[in-house]
């Protein structure tokens, strides 16, 4: 007497993607939420070899096949990841890159034969793109880390050979560290990675524009920078704004500060900073760690080329960026140890 084929009807309103294959890889039978899956109707598949309708390059079909043969030869096992694209359900023109987790058991008949497996899959995609993400993010946590402990050091270290006393040298490190600070606090969230230049300089210049919006215009295009470019441009702009208020247009009188900004070559942007009016320039010789800030340590990271020009009736800081090479991350900041 021939044993009947099993009865899969029972898999039809599973709340599971399920999917039953002969010995030949041919479909059987399917769940509903399957079909759904791979957006086809039982009739397309049914009697249809899977590697046929879902045909992929052989690093990625072999694994998959052979847990199946496991499991048609009675051992029950499982892929936990599987990257596999299959036919975008809704335009199936299109592949759609996806990883899966499959669980591959034996359907054992009253003889023990197996002549049938089952497959319980689940397209994790969502959970290894967020996977991603985070350990994306962690990655550049640690780097940014990395680099502002080394700029941390520099300031330190560069504002404590040019400070007169230990109280000097607590006031202007403490204003660098606050500057950088207000920049750092902006990149979290959606702007974790990204900042842009209006932010920039507005965020530095707030107080200033509060108390001399009259004598502050700022002006420029939508302009990103990531996140070691933001920090450093505003540095620059901290170490401007102060100069600006014990020397210059921000001081007093009837100086005036335009900032402007516009795009250059194909991905850099030229940055200015103009102040005039200014009746209080006093040429000096010494050069102190804001200086190098400006003219060294800025467009070095920055990969630009800086001119600080200081006139009768002002100042003009120039910052030309000719090209943001996108990378993985930013140059890695070398500490001086002079």
């Amino acid at each position: 007497m021939v044993a009947a084929d099993p009865d899969f009807s029972i898999f039809v309103d599973m709340p599971a993607s399920v999917m039953v294959l002969d010995r030949d890889l041919k479909y059987v039978a399917a769940s509903r939420m399957y079909l759904a899956t791979v957006g086809l109707e039982m009739a397309d598949l049914k009697g249809r070899m899977i590697f046929d309708i879902f045909p992929e390059i052989e690093e990625r079909r072999k694994p998959l096949e052979q847990s199946m043969r496991r499991a048609l030869a009675g051992e029950g096992n499982g892929i936990d990841r599987l990257y596999y694209a299959i036919p975008d359900p809704d335009d199936r023109t299109v592949l759609m890159d996806s990883w899966w987790r499959c669980r591959h058991n034996p359907v054992v008949g009253p003889d023990g034969s197996v002549n049938y497996m089952i497959q319980i899959t689940e397209n994790i995609s969502d959970l290894i793109r967020t996977e991603n993400m985070r350990n994306a993010i962690a990655h550049e946590m640690q780097h940014r880390v990395g680099n502002l402990l080394a700029l941390v050091q520099i300031v330190a270290r560069r504002t404590a050979q040019n400070a007169d006393s230990l109280k000097g040298f607590l006031a202007k490190f403490e204003e660098r560290i606050q500057s950088m600070s207000r920049t750092h606090s902006y990149l979290v969230g959606s702007n974790w990675n990204r900042m842009s230049l209006h932010e920039i300089v507005t965020r530095q210049l707030d107080q200033e524009r509060e108390d001399r919006a009259n004598k502050i215009t700022i002006s420029g295009p939508e302009i990103l920078l990531d996140a070691s470019d933001a920090q450093m441009l505003s540095m620059a702009i901290h170490e401007l704004t102060t100069n600006s208020l014990k020397y210059g247009a921000l001081q007093g009188g009837d100086g005036r500060l335009d900032v402007r900004w516009s795009d250059h070559n194909l991905n850099g942007f030229k940055f200015c900073w103009i102040e005039s009016d200014v009746k209080t320039i006093v040429p000096s010789d010494r050069t102190g760690f804001g200086s190098m800030i400006l003219d060294t340590i800025v467009p070095a990271q920055l990969r630009a080329l800086a001119q600080r020009k200081l006139g009768q009736d002002g100042l003009r800081y120039e910052l030309t960026v000719a090209e943001r090479t996108p990378s993985a991350h930013a140059p890695v900041l070398q500490v001086d140890q002079a």
